[in-house]
């Protein structure tokens, strides 16, 4: 399980605090939970500092009661900037994640290369922003984890890939895993996700289970535009105001 508790990361902007300004959920093992909300809201913020990637300035972040830092084997961080080493290749990274993570897989990392048409003797600096994208992917599956925090994973990837990865991911879960997932691609992760956190000006703003919005009749980018105060008509007042 994955316990938050007034978790914060902020710093200042034109004299304000920004980033996160307090977080508390609970998520119970083996769900699969969006956190989404517009930009600036927090959301990479709130994942890279669970992961202790940033230090928090309060709050804490426990998975089955601990820190990530006391149990890096069992979590997964992606991120569709990647982690790599550009002047790496494909294999190098592979071998080099290997002697990093007790947990990674190299069988099940090559299949992911496969999967994605990616040769080891590729150079990740000659790499397309899409193809850089498949390969945090697949070392990030690679890693046999308990739980997958995954930043914004889809960046750079066309609708054809980003289906295949929803599809192979899918296919690849055992259902006990725990994913927490940041996209602005919500036509795709609807039908993949359990529930949904909604960060907004550094906190969480709604939460809520899928089946219960399916039930209500409101679609997924209606909900989280007016918990984010969207107003679909602001452009006629740029408009009006040109006239």
């Amino acid at each position: 399980m994955i316990e938050v508790k007034d978790l914060k990361k902020t710093w200042r902007r034109r004299g304000k605090p920004v980033g996160l300004l307090g977080a508390s959920f609970t998520v119970p093992n083996g769900q699969i939970v969006g956190v989404l909300g517009d930009n600036g809201a927090g959301k990479t913020t709130l994942l890279r500092t669970m992961a202790g990637l940033l230090p928090a300035q309060g709050g804490t972040a426990l998975f089955d009661g601990r820190p990530a830092a006391s149990q890096y084997e069992r979590l997964s961080f992606i991120t569709g900037e990647g982690s790599y080493y550009p002047a790496m290749t494909v294999g190098e990274y592979g071998a080099f994640l290997a002697d990093l993570h007790p947990a990674f897989d190299p069988a099940r990392y090559a299949a992911f290369l496969q999967f994605f048409s990616l040769a080891e003797t590729d150079r990740i600096g000659h790499l397309s922003t899409g193809q850089k994208a498949r390969v945090e992917l697949a070392a990030g599956f690679a890693k046999r984890a308990d739980y997958y925090l995954m930043d914004e994973p889809f960046l750079g990837k066309d609708a054809f890939t980003r289906k295949d990865v929803l599809k192979l991911m899918s296919g690849v879960l055992h259902g006990g895993e725990t994913i927490l997932l940041t996209t602005h691609y919500l036509d795709d992760v609807e039908q993949f996700l359990d529930r949904v956190l909604v960060l907004h000006d550094g906190v969480i703003a709604d939460d809520f289970l899928m089946e219960d919005l399916q039930q209500s009749g409101e679609t997924l980018l209606a909900r989280l535009g007016r918990t984010c105060g969207w107003d679909p008509a602001r452009y006629l007042q740029f408009g009006r105001g040109e006239g």
